[in-house]
């Protein structure tokens, strides 16, 4: 039987030499870049600061109140309250040591992801546009304020609601971050942390009163050039939908 792609994947990639490689066990060992977090940034480009304090919530109610919503208004989403999403889908949360750790897993903390939201609906203290989460700094860089047109978002999402919604998040993934240390096993925990921040903002769109939906629907190249990576090196590996 001829195997599929995946099913290729998921064999050649099962720990062992190729699937991932042997690691020291001494740390003193290991090269530079496998004990360095690295931050994308856009030095060049103007910056939002974000604050806001979370809203008390019970964990295990929102769990069970977490479902995908997809009946958006036209109401948008307030600067603190997409700060307070982010911070707590996938910002620093303490040090430890010299690095921080994040309200994620990720593994070996190579955190490989990161995250663009798109404001289609602009709110009083955020223009509509495209920009970038600063996790090192807790903010946004600004990389394009414009307006949308449903036919915009249509070119970026399959899914005709989700021109209805007031915020769109895509999650990228820098594969060397991850695959330098884990080789191709490391592909998996990308995909892996990808969910991890997805529920994480789940759990906290539930708590802030807002409406979320993941997407598979997402149209990978057009996102690509839109965000300007280049899909080989940085590429879409999530999406999702957000508003009231």
């Amino acid at each position: 039987m001829d195997l599929e792609f995946s099913q290729l994947f998921h064999q050649s990639s099962k720990n062992g030499l190729k699937g991932h490689p042997a690691i020291s066990k001494n740390e003193n060992e290991w090269p530079s870049e496998w004990k360095t977090t690295y931050y994308k940034d856009y030095p060049r480009l103007p910056k939002i600061k974000l604050d806001g304090d979370p809203p008390s919530a019970d964990f295990f109610e929102l769990i069970k109140k977490r479902r995908s919503r997809r009946d958006f208004t036209d109401k948008p989403i307030r600067r603190d309250e997409l700060s307070i999403l982010l911070k707590y889908s996938c910002g620093n949360m303490q040090l430890r040591g010299d690095q921080y750790r994040r309200a994620q897993a990720s593994g070996g903390a190579r955190f490989p992801i990161e995250v663009y939201p798109i404001v289609f609906r602009s709110s009083e203290d955020l223009e509509a546009g495209l920009y970038h989460y600063n996790v090192q700094e807790h903010g946004l860089d600004t990389l394009w304020k414009r307006p949308f047109q449903d036919s915009d978002i249509h070119q970026l999402f399959t899914y005709p609601w989700v021109k209805d919604a007031a915020i769109g998040i895509v999650l990228t993934a820098v594969f060397w971050r991850n695959q330098n240390k884990y080789g191709e096993r490391g592909y998996r925990y990308i995909l892996l942390e990808a969910g991890h921040i997805g529920q994480n903002i789940y759990l906290a769109s539930e708590a802030l009163g807002l409406k979320c939906c993941a997407l598979g629907g997402t149209r990978d190249e057009n996102l690509e050039k839109f965000i300007d990576i280049d899909g080989i090196a940085e590429s879409v590996v999530y999406g999702f939908a957000l508003g009231k």
